[in-house]
């Protein structure tokens, strides 16, 4: 057992309670205990960190996301994974997965294999200093190769493959035990089987850049996918004739829907539509942050393409949108104004409901005992004032 520390907070969410003037004991990396003040023994030795002021929710979990503060998680480099976690720990990121975008089929085996070799390193480390690094990659998200032409968005058509379980096989060798999940048109040639060679190999496969009418939705729902890819986004449009893959999205309480509540890629009457269809429960918050993230407006690249930032939206330079410079946090206080739900509900969509899809409800996305200590401390605005990342301060 390492030095109990204990953080009193004016309000936990954890976030599916809520604890007013609580308390947690960290032990190390993960939460001893968690209740009201008067429940919990604090031990007389003791550092007691008085948040008192301040509610305390988890750290969020950022399953999409492909660079910020000016570096590409494509790049595969140690440093550029430590620059993203270090910004990403200062809006409350505390884990995430680095998502790749289609690129070249040598490119992606060369990045993957570099973060494979990353996340597994985070996963050994337990750390040495009072200090975090920054958030912690979880493992890999493939967007891409295996998506469709017609509603590829900003990815490379010269690089889209058709469904291939030699090509998965290849990307799942390179990753090794840090594939999370793949994005997948289910309309594709082969799609339907390429996605249960993902299921039996522990993937998550999200359904996306696809033109998939309804029936074609269902059948991969059917097949075992288990979420949409940034719902309404790159997905063939609704019609009331024609519902599509969102309109199977919308009604099959089977899947979740990831969601950008950057205000750009959804408007908020679609938000509000999403919420309301599929319960905030299923409703899993994204940032699809892009290298541009925290940077100035100006030309950045996303994988192996230059986009352009203009007013903080990312777009290529056929005027695609290419991602996005949200932060997590931000897509959280949003939610809670365009939806008018609570702000403890939109807390979930950020931590437990990610955390479930992946199947880490019990380690990441909550404040249990036995969880992780990751740990996000905000103001009464709902901004990030310090955060946790398995016991360790950030800022």
């Amino acid at each position: 057992m390492k030095e109990i520390k204990a953080l009193l907070a004016g309000r936990i969410f954890t976030p599916t309670e809520d604890i007013p003037d609580g308390v947690i004991l960290i032990d190390g990396h993960r939460i001893l205990k968690v209740g009201p003040r008067e429940k919990v023994q604090i031990p007389k030795s003791a550092p007691v960190i008085d948040d008192r002021d301040r509610l305390v929710v988890p750290g969020f979990v950022d399953m999409h996301i492909h660079g910020a503060g000016g570096r590409d998680l494509m790049e595969g480099t140690a440093d550029a994974v430590a620059a993203v976690a270090q910004f990403l720990a200062r809006h409350g990121i505390t884990s995430f997965l680095a998502t790749t975008v289609t690129a070249r089929l040598d490119r992606t085996l060369s990045a993957v294999e570099g973060l494979a070799k990353i996340v597994s390193a985070a996963e050994r480390s337990q750390g040495g200093s009072e200090k975090a690094p920054g958030a912690q990659p979880l493992g890999i998200h493939f967007e891409g190769p295996f998506i469709s032409q017609v509603r590829r968005g900003a990815q490379p058509a010269a690089h889209i493959r058709k469904p291939s379980i030699e090509i998965a096989e290849r990307l799942l060798d390179a990753a090794g035990n840090s594939a999370k999940v793949a994005v997948l048109a289910p309309e594709l040639p082969r799609a339907l089987e390429l996605l249960k060679f993902f299921r039996s190999r522990g993937l998550r496969v999200g359904l996306g850049h696809s033109d998939a009418t309804f029936d074609e939705t269902v059948r991969a729902i059917d097949a075992g996918a288990t979420h949409a890819t940034h719902c309404y986004n790159g997905m063939r449009p609704f019609t009331h004739r024609d519902p599509g893959i969102v309109g199977a999205v919308l009604t099959d309480d089977r899947v979740s829907a990831e969601l950008i509540a950057d205000g750009v890629h959804v408007e908020p009457a679609a938000v509000r539509l999403l919420a309301r269809s599929k319960g905030l429960e299923r409703v899993i918050l994204v940032s699809d942050a892009v290298s541009a993230a925290g940077m100035p407006d100006g030309k950045y690249r996303l994988g192996g393409f230059p986009v352009l930032v203009t007013g903080g939206v990312c777009r290529t330079e056929e005027g695609a949108l290419a991602g996005s410079t949200a932060t997590l946090d931000a897509t959280v206080r949003n939610l809670a104004a365009f939806t008018g739900a609570s702000f403890q509900s939109c807390v979930a969509c950020a931590t437990l409901n990610p955390a479930r899809l992946l199947g880490i409800e019990k380690q990441k996305g909550v404040i249990a005992a036995g969880a992780d200590a990751d740990l996000v401390v905000l103001d009464k605005n709902h901004y990030v004032t310090q955060t946790y990342v398995r016991g360790r301060a950030v800022l």
